[in-house]
């Protein structure tokens, strides 16, 4: 059986627009919008009758839409806003604690290295000069200063986040502060593996 023509009535005009029964459930609003604008030019006016966009008795409307748009137009709760500042103090501790550390964290990543490569057991002969010897005290002694001041300042920021409370209903706080646990969490254990890498080469040091 073939559906009968949509009627779109604009004005003093009459439209007909071919759908059948299967592009009825699947034509968006918006889609139909796009056609009535091609054959009419013209579909701006919200407060014009439905007659005039071709919508009449038996003829279905697909509306598409999101629950959370209404949503963003209501004010925030209270306990939204309060949720909200927790986020705001989290991201702010991390922050802090991305712009003190990054360089002294990146610092010791890499002098960690070139330590090694000077002075671990792949360095040829070992180190048997007075005077090297000397400047490889000062230098492990600068790697294990940085070593204790990252990992040390990483713990205090590691504690401020722990203890930030997040009730029962606030998901998105608890999941930041998460992150945020993750993240020092990972600067900790990738500042320890370096500083194991670097007392694994000296332990293999020929003597």
């Amino acid at each position: 059986m073939t559906a009968p023509p949509l009627v779109l009535q604009w004005g003093r005009e009459r439209y007909m627009i071919k759908y059948d029964y299967e592009d009825l459930r699947e034509t968006t609003l918006g889609q139909f919008k796009e056609v009535c604008r091609e054959v009419t030019a013209t579909m701006k006016d919200d407060a014009s009758p439905l007659a005039y966009y071709g919508i009449y008795p038996g003829a279905s409307v697909k509306l598409i839409g999101r629950k959370e748009d209404a949503e963003k137009r209501a004010p925030p709760t209270k306990e939204e806003r309060e949720e909200h500042a927790l986020i705001h103090k989290i991201d702010d501790i991390s922050n802090e604690a991305c712009d003190r550390l990054s360089s002294p964290m990146q610092a010791y990543l890499t002098n960690a290295q070139l330590y090694m490569d000077q002075f671990g057991a792949n360095a040829a002969g070992g180190i048997d000069d007075k005077a090297l010897l000397k400047i490889k005290a000062g230098e492990r002694k600068k790697l294990t200063d940085t070593y204790k001041m990252v990992n040390e300042t990483l713990m205090q920021y590691l504690l401020k986040v722990d203890d930030i409370v997040c009730p029962a209903d606030a998901d998105k706080a608890r999941q930041r502060r998460k992150q945020a646990v993750r993240q020092l969490q990972a600067w900790m254990d990738q500042m320890d593996r370096k500083r194991d890498s670097v007392d694994q080469s000296e332990a293999t040091v020929p003597q």
